[in-house]
């Protein structure tokens, strides 16, 4: 691919030496291609932290295409969501875009268009869902966090959006399964923020406790453990998800700071479940 800045450069820098003569010229125009690639190459990177795709996280750290990779099927699997009816109604459209900026923190206005385009992109496009919910599996499988992070965040957006469509249902299903999540886990999320209850019921955690029976049901939930779970499975439960949640742990692997603000809403949510679960069993 030719680099803009080096090509203009070159051009310049002959034209201007060219007045010395042809060899003063060749050395211009390869002192102006050098110069000129420099800046080209520069301006790329800014634009690309300012407004491109590769700055949708910033801190990804040596995985450069993880940012884009998460974004651009999380995206698509949320306009395929969208249009599981049949038709995106421009209020899908306001929540999708509320969520980006108020969830995901991408506020740069570019950026913010490009994430509706890759939203409108698939929501009127035929490829299937699973070919976005295998292409996150396969780019995260050493990452289960950001799996799990997709899978919310589908399922509070849908549950903020009314009552959930059979068509929508099958499809998250369907994508959790891709991820590699155990049987009933789905099910755990769509109980815990109300998916499909319509607006206002959101489940357990730190955005909306709910109350009485629900509320405990929940923290099973949060912990992925069934009600009926022995005092040894739920001591175990919290201590996996507390660990693979804890702040500390999540910094040491990477991951960018606007996830990580995110894992700490989780990591809040497993204590207050097993605050929750701990009271009413007596331990």
């Amino acid at each position: 691919m030719i680099n803009p800045g080096a090509f203009i450069g070159a051009i310049l820098g002959f034209l201007l030496g060219a007045r010395f003569g042809l060899m003063i010229g060749i050395l211009g125009g390869m002192l102006g291609s050098s110069l000129g690639s420099r800046i080209g190459t520069q301006l790329f990177r800014q634009s690309g932290r300012t407004g491109g795709q590769s700055g949708w996280f910033s801190g990804w750290g040596s995985s450069a295409s993880a940012g884009p990779a998460f974004m651009d099927n999380l995206f698509s699997m949320l306009g395929r969501l969208a249009a599981a009816d049949g038709y995106v109604s421009p209020q899908e459209e306001q929540l999708f875009q509320s969520v980006v900026v108020n969830e995901l923190h991408i506020t740069d206005p570019s950026s913010v268009a490009s994430a509706l385009a890759i939203f409108r992109k698939a929501a009127s496009g035929s490829t299937p869902m699973g070919v976005y919910a295998r292409q996150a599996a396969e780019a995260f499988r050493s990452r289960p966090q950001l799996l799990e992070m997709m899978l919310i965040i589908m399922v509070r957006v849908s549950a903020a959006g009314g009552s959930l469509h059979p068509e929508e249902d099958r499809l998250m299903r369907e994508a959790a399964a891709t991820f590699g999540f155990r049987p009933g886990a789905y099910e755990s999320l769509k109980m815990r923020y109300g998916a499909g209850t319509g607006p206002g019921s959101s489940g357990y955690g730190p955005s909306g406790a709910a109350s009485g029976s629900q509320s405990l049901k929940s923290a099973y939930a949060a912990l992925g453990i069934p009600e009926n779970a022995t005092e040894s499975e739920i001591r175990k439960a919290y201590r996996k998800k507390a660990s693979e949640y804890h702040p500390d742990k999540i910094a040491a692997k990477g991951l960018p700071k606007d996830f990580t603000e995110l894992a700490n809403k989780k990591f809040q949510e497993i204590q207050e479940a097993w605050d929750s679960i701990r009271k009413t069993r007596g331990f």
